[in-house]
């Protein structure tokens, strides 16, 4: 399991350097980077659960491994990897389609089936209260 600073800490490490937030190779850290890393300093994970990052510059493609330790699946182990979203290699490729030509059409689509309703022929459930 990785190790991970507070955004504070590395923050003032930073500015002590005298250089901005950065992720890997000096690049400037995105929006993503920025929340996901406060993210996974905020996370309080059950002793059940372990979270891995393949790469540690790259915390937006993780693995979470989850074992429980009672009920039907004690013993077991159960591996969900999570990947930045790729347009070029996509499950949905209607949805993919859309992200390319048209992000705003894509934004509001992702609105709509969370709060439920029809994103063309396909209804979702609603996600958000």
């Amino acid at each position: 399991m990785i190790k991970l600073f507070s955004l504070k800490q590395q923050k003032k490490e930073e500015e002590s350097a005298g250089g901005n937030r950065t992720g890997a190779g000096g690049k400037k850290a995105s929006a993503a980077q920025l929340r996901i890393q406060k993210d996974i300093n905020e996370l309080n994970l059950p002793k059940t659960c372990e979270i891995n990052f393949p790469d540690d510059d790259d915390l937006l493609n993780f693995r979470l491994i989850i074992s429980p330790d009672e009920g039907f699946y004690k013993g077991g182990k159960f591996v969900f990897s999570f990947k930045e979203p790729n347009p070029e290699d996509p499950l949905n490729k209607e949805a993919a389609e859309v992200l390319q030509t048209n992000r705003r059409l894509f934004e509001q689509n992702v609105h709509r089936s969370l709060r439920g309703g029809y994103v063309g022929a396909t209804y979702f459930e609603r996600c958000l209260k």
